[in-house]
């Protein structure tokens, strides 16, 4: 979430998250520390929060000298953040920037009635906050520099988190293109997506038509020599690109088929058929192998403790693949950083950083070194979500529920007791 908002507008969504969840007002002492910020700045931030929202979606209230949070009945959190993201300076200038308008700083000015002082300051946030995706805000004219899969993740991220609010915004390409293209997809793998995970799919094979269409071209030089392996993975040749093909009006070159195959990783899925997983370790093992034994090491860690050790390697190693093209986590889709349910502690933390540890420095597991921290935090949440399951007793008999993926889909669906 850090890399799709400011600090100061993940502190306010820190703040919205801490009272959303809270069942009774919460003093605003404990509130402040809960969000580990000043009673100033939490007193400021509750003020730009409720001049963002309207009433009647959601407000915070001053009640004998305690916060609440009040709002609609059909809003949840999710919603709440992408409001906030879609009616951002950030997000309206990043639309502008990937329609590709290349509008000058006097143009936007006199676009959005800002003045040129304040448009500066708000452009120089911006820069800020993209310089930590390794990219660069140029304004002669109003565009985003940097290495082109960066571009896309950025885009990605920003429209997949604000799709609740601001709905489908890639303007030359219609979802239910995507959506043909993604179906298909889902048969010839034996695997299924859920319908937020398909939307993020389509959100980003969206950007990358776009991005296509404007000239501006996907790089994978160090990808170039798993790309045979993949499309025998996929079985590519027998894959129908025609719906994408048509509405972008140009067939899609071998490294943008590459890289719309890659993307399927970005979100969770469940597999069909275990043969499936079969074929997906077997695929691991034979042409990613320091993945496959980053994976086993990782599962190991549980794999006494569950019914089907191969399903949760298959999907710590599906995890992994995120990092085939991409040099920081950041950069793409995680578990959400708010969580909504309280985990025990089930899971040894500790082993995790272990295994980590052991693997960071060798050749091959560079990626690793910068991204421990959120490797170790996603593994964590997966298998104390794989106990969870576990200790249940049984398998509900859905196909898809959760965004996240098999281990969360039936977690969710379990009824508080």
């Amino acid at each position: 979430m850090k890399s799709v908002v400011s600090a100061s507008a993940y502190r306010r969504l820190v703040l919205l998250n801490i009272l959303f969840l809270s069942e009774e007002p919460l003093a605003k002492r404990e509130l402040a520390e809960l969000a580990g910020c000043s009673l100033n700045t939490m007193k400021a931030d509750i003020e730009v929060i409720n001049s963002i929202f309207p009433e009647q979606i959601g407000h915070i209230y001053d009640k004998d000298k305690k916060y609440v949070l009040v709002t609609a009945p059909s809003v949840n959190f999710d919603y709440l953040t992408a409001y906030m993201i879609a009616t951002s300076d950030l997000f309206t200038l990043s639309l502008s920037i990937f329609k590709d308008e290349k509008l000058t700083p006097a143009e936007w000015t006199a676009r959005t009635y800002i003045g040129m002082t304040s448009f500066y300051n708000k452009l120089k946030e911006a820069d800020t906050f993209l310089a930590n995706s390794r990219l660069i805000l140029d304004n002669s004219p109003l565009q985003i520099l940097g290495n082109e899969m960066n571009i896309r993740f950025y885009f990605f991220h920003l429209f997949s988190k604000s799709y609740p609010h601001s709905g489908w915004v890639i303007e030359d390409f219609d979802y239910e293109s995507m959506d043909r293209f993604i179906r298909k997809l889902e048969d010839h793998l034996d695997i299924s997506f859920s319908l937020t995970a398909r939307v993020d799919y389509a959100i980003a094979i969206g950007v990358s038509l776009t991005r296509i269409k404007q000239g501006y071209l996907a790089d994978l030089t160090d990808e170039r020599d798993y790309m045979e392996d993949l499309e025998s993975y996929y079985d590519a040749t027998h894959l129908d690109f025609g719906d994408l093909e048509k509405d972008l009006g140009q067939p899609l070159s071998k490294v943008e088929r590459h890289l719309i195959l890659l993307l399927c990783s970005l979100g969770s899925f469940s597999y069909t058929d275990h043969s499936r997983i079969d074929f997906r370790m077997a695929y691991h093992k034979k042409y990613r192998n320091e993945r496959y034994q980053l994976g086993n090491e990782l599962s190991d860690i549980i794999r006494s403790r569950v019914k089907d050790p191969d399903q949760v390697t298959v999907v710590t190693l599906d995890y992994l693949t995120h990092f085939t093209f991409v040099e920081k986590k950041h950069l793409i889709m995680d578990v959400d950083h708010f969580t909504q349910q309280k985990l025990p502690k089930t899971v040894d933390m500790d082993r995790i950083l272990a295994v980590l540890a052991k693997y960071e420095r060798h050749p091959g597991y560079t990626y690793i070194r910068n991204n421990k921290d959120v490797i170790a935090s996603y593994i964590h949440d997966l298998y104390t979500f794989v106990l969870l399951n576990e200790e249940e007793g049984h398998r509900l008999h859905v196909r898809v529920v959760a965004k996240n993926g098999y281990f969360w889909e039936v977690f969710f669906e379990i009824p508080n007791s």
